[in-house]
């Protein structure tokens, strides 16, 4: 059977004076190679084509594709798909040798038609691709027919069915039979490069080739199906967020602007206690209530979707009161029936209040941020007020804040049909790096982007399976000068650098009271224990050449660092090299890293059941899934503090609007005016704009509205 898909044997030296091009391809959102199935080559000069599959490279000087009027078949045809098995979508291709009418039809194994398409096509060879992620794991047969001939082939679907389409698509003519001659091309010539790939959307380069040329292609996965809350687009404003210091209510220009800007989405944090009675949270003040009316007003003026959000709530708030709470307000809203009850009543108050905005000019989110609590107990907490909106506003949508303070899923919510929102602050020592409120974000080290992929947490004997040692690969000769700042340590940390087997650094934290060589002491009485913040180097020098650096806590709680240095001796060509962890989260343990000679350091191998973690973005993937299960989902705050170097948060943020857009998130930026925002945010390393008597930062501005 000949195949559509083309294997070039292509030498390992090529030919002097030859225009090679090489492929490879890499995900934009998460920085992952990705290992190419096949790549089409056209010459859109000449109007010839190819396919190549199981090779990165091909030299034009032989090859410049294939004249269609030579190539056509003599025979009916279907051949194999490729790839077999598939998860996402697979090809296939059928030579037609007098044109008609091509009918392609796909049957599951009790013989039952899933999908079926007719196409009317000229003579020659023709691609097509099975998207058939909606299909389960299992075999499927594939029926072509053209005029009294047919022929069927056998697929084999890998992995279980997600939420998508199912659908045979054309992919356009073209592709090399076997034992058609090549022919000589110009350098002139213009090509187009298609790469294809299990689990990503295609991807297309286009450019003229005058000598050799290395081809990046940047793939993506298919994008989860949209949902109502995919267009909302917007940011945090602050009007009401805390009555210590943030409470003048909100303004019709920002709406306004927000608006022009081509918004249409804006998420009101509140406090409680600026529209309640001092000490009483069973009394509103109707004069704060007016200009929350009049907030939602503004947003059915100007066309932007207004979400009211309680950030401090009766029973929890993600931050601790600047002031301190009334006794009787003093409670958990997790376990106390009395904060349970406010709750839902200040909900009720809000659905009467509303109950005649329509449903997608206004949403609620119940509480901000929920932490310190299981899925479970917040689901129970949430069921009195999502109860008491429904009675009054059943078609009001209502926006559940993720736990874990925002970064984790809770399926037990689900049931009550909600919209899930993410907070996207990953990794933390970026977003919030040098924040006032963040203790120790002072000593993190100035953040890069794209970060390494590191974890900054050694754990010892007493957090296992986490555990593991940092394995560092490369060229350290005698000499090299090793230093980690340390952050934080907890309890004891017996730290030890072998080189092999040889131990070459020793040093036994011992946090306690008093002086010592830490800068802070903190006592955690609720484990008797000390945490104490170091923030000091500490530094040794290898008497002999090594291949690899083992750095791990060898007994002991845990401890944190900031920054791996290695300089190398007086002569040597290698580079200095600083290592910033990049992985923030808890509960991530050390993994394996090889350092090239170019200063740039290549993951090896994570610990099972951490992948996630080790890639940028990682963490989206559970969004996509809740997305693809149908489920709404949208990223109610997300954004970068202003000490972050601004060349360093515009990367950043390009990523994260990358990966939102590819996974079909919408967002709300913190915040529209202020420290996180696109107007007045006091960065130091930015020229703005003066607009409408404030001091726009336009690259910012125009970078959201690319996306």
């Amino acid at each position: 059977m000949k195949s559509f898909w083309i294997v070039f044997l292509i030498p390992a030296v090529l030919c002097a004076g030859g225009r090679t091009v090489s492929f490879s391809a890499i995900n934009p959102v998460t920085y992952a190679q990705v290992e190419l199935d096949s790549v089409r080559v056209e010459n859109l000069t000449l109007g010839r084509d190819t396919t190549l599959a199981g090779v990165d490279r091909i030299e034009l000087e032989s090859w410049t594709g294939i004249a269609r009027a030579a190539a056509l078949p003599l025979h009916f045809d279907l051949t194999g798909n490729y790839p077999n098995g598939f998860a996402f979508a697979t090809r296939f291709s059928t030579a037609l040798p007098h044109g008609g009418l091509l009918e392609l039809e796909l049957f599951n194994i009790l013989g039952q038609r899933l999908t079926a398409r007719a196409f009317n096509l000229p003579p020659g060879w023709h691609a097509f691709a099975l998207e058939s992620s909606a299909l389960a794991n299992g075999v499927y047969f594939l029926r072509a027919a053209s005029g009294t001939q047919q022929q069927v082939i056998k697929m084999v679907k890998i992995g279980p069915s997600v939420q998508g389409n199912l659908q045979i698509l054309y992919q356009g003519a073209g592709g090399r039979p076997a034992g058609v001659a090549l022919a000589k091309t110009a350098e002139a010539d213009l090509y187009r490069f298609t790469a294809f790939a299990a689990g990503y959307v295609d991807a297309v380069v286009e450019q003229r080739v005058a000598e050799s040329v290395s081809v990046r292609f940047e793939m993506v996965p298919p994008k989860p199906p949209d949902d109502f809350t995919s267009g909302w687009r917007g940011f945090n404003l602050l009007g009401f967020f805390t009555v210590e210091w943030s409470n003048d209510g909100f303004y019709e220009e920002d709406f306004q602007m927000i608006s022009e800007l081509g918004f249409n989405f804006v998420r009101l944090p509140i406090d409680y206690r600026i529209y309640t009675r001092p000490g009483d949270w069973s009394v509103f003040l109707e004069p704060k209530l007016a200009q929350i009316d009049q907030a939602v007003a503004w947003g059915q003026k100007y066309g932007i979707h207004v979400c009211i959000n309680l950030h401090r709530a009766p029973g929890y708030c993600v931050n601790s009161p600047s002031t301190p709470l009334p006794p009787r307000q003093n409670i958990s809203l997790w376990d106390n029936a009395e904060a349970r009850q406010a709750f839902a009543a200040h909900w009720r108050m809000f659905a009467e209040r509303y109950k005649t905005v329509p449903a997608e000019a206004l949403s609620f989110n119940l509480v901000n941020e929920p932490g310190n609590v299981s899925g479970e107990t917040y689901a129970q907490a949430m069921q009195p007020a999502i109860q008491a909106v429904r009675q009054v506003s059943p078609q009001r949508v209502i926006i559940s804040d993720a736990v874990d303070f925002g970064n984790g899923r809770n399926d037990a919510i689900l049931a009550q049909n909600v919209v899930v929102s993410p907070h996207f602050y990953n990794p933390f020592t970026l977003t919030h790096y040098n924040a006032d409120w963040v203790d120790g974000s002072d000593s993190w080290p100035v953040p890069v982007w794209p970060p390494h992929l590191v974890s900054g947490y050694f754990y010892g004997s007493g957090k296992s399976p986490w555990n593991t040692p940092l394995l560092i690969s490369g060229d350290f000769p005698a000499g090299t000068t090793v230093t980690l700042h340390v952050s934080q340590v907890s309890a004891s940390a017996d730290f030890q650098v072998y080189a092999g087997s040889v131990l070459q650094y020793r040093h036994d934290f011992r946090p306690a009271a008093g002086t010592g060589e830490w800068k802070e002491v903190i006592y955690r009485p609720e484990w008797n224990i000390y945490q104490n913040i170091y923030d000091q180097d500490y530094t040794f020098t290898l008497t002999r050449g090594a291949s690899e650096l083992c750095f791990r806590v060898q007994s002991g709680d845990w401890m944190t660092w900031t920054g791996l240095t290695f300089e190398m001796p007086a002569g040597s060509a290698l580079k200095n090299v600083t290592i910033s962890p990049g992985i923030s989260d808890w509960g991530v343990p050390q993994a394996s890293y090889a350092l090239q000679p170019d200063g740039s350091l290549l993951l090896v191998k994570v610990p099972a059941g951490f992948e996630e973690h080790f890639l940028v973005n990682g963490f989206l993937q559970q969004w996509i899934d809740l997305k693809k299960s149908g489920v709404a989902v949208h990223v109610g705050e997300w954004g970068v503090y202003n000490k972050t170097p601004h060349e360093v948060t515009l990367a950043f943020m390009e990523n994260r609007l990358l990966a939102m857009k590819t996974a079909g998130l919408g967002w709300a930026l913190w915040n529209f005016r202020g420290s996180f925002g696109i107007m007045d945010s006091d960065r130091r390393d930015v020229v703005y704009e003066n607009w409408r008597g404030h001091k726009l930062d336009r690259k910012m501005l125009e970078l959201l509205q690319r996306y």
